[in-house]
């Protein structure tokens, strides 16, 4: 159900409670396996597929963070691509309290050989999607600034949110190069399944927290 361009939820969060975000993230987890949950319960209806609940859950769980007045939804494309037969879903945010040129985006992504492995092969488990994470930042010295973002990115590195990164920099010809615009890629190496709705809060806490600490190494810096 919308309203305004925005998914009404149960249970909003109120942004000036204490510890909203915290709470967020303490729930999520129950939230997200009682979506599944019902929807699995509908197959005498219709049968969602694996890409369609994880859809459900990404959205509710961005969606949470918005109401919370952690983030701010600023765009979003639920697109079919009929060449390759495949489907994505992407929701692009700001974060509250840091510089808006800093802007992250979240995709969900699955394919033909996905959907057949859930359909025909009856094999769910093996029907995963994956997930991609954007964040543009500017860039004003190439190689220090670029060195010092792949170290924030890091953590994107190891444990169960491993990904591939790159930064991919930008400028206008004809325009002044005192700034870059920098396109951080994560494509996340693990897909994600119905059994760890989860995995979708410790994203975008990660994805908060990076922003954020991008956000504090070019406070001040040249403008």
């Amino acid at each position: 159900m919308e309203q305004s361009g925005r998914r009404l939820t149960a249970h909003p969060v109120e942004s000036e409670q204490p510890g909203a975000e915290s709470n967020y993230y303490q729930r999520a987890t129950w939230v997200t396996k009682t979506v599944i949950f019902l929807n699995k319960g509908a197959s005498k209806m219709y049968h969602p597929s694996v890409y369609d609940n994880l859809k459900i859950v990404l959205e509710g769980a961005v969606y949470d963070l918005d109401f919370a007045g952690v983030i701010e939804i600023v765009d979003r494309r639920d697109l079919v691509d009929l060449a390759v037969i495949g489907r994505s879903y992407s929701i692009d945010f700001i974060v509250s309290g840091i510089s808006q040129s800093f802007k992250g985006n979240l995709t969900l992504n699955t394919n033909l050989e996905n959907y057949a492995t859930e359909k025909l092969k009856d094999n769910p488990e093996g029907a995963g999607s994956k997930v991609s994470i954007i964040i543009e930042t500017p860039v004003y010295e190439i190689e220090t600034d670029c060195k010092q973002l792949q170290s924030i990115l890091k953590k994107w590195s190891e444990g169960d949110l491993k990904g591939d990164i790159q930064q991919k920099l930008t400028y206008i010809y004809g325009e002044s190069r005192n700034v870059f615009s920098n396109t951080i890629s994560i494509h996340l190496q693990k897909p994600f399944s119905e059994e760890e709705p989860e995995r979708f809060s410790l994203v975008l806490e990660q994805v908060i927290a990076s922003m954020k600490e991008m956000n504090e190494y070019f406070k001040g810096y040249k403008k």
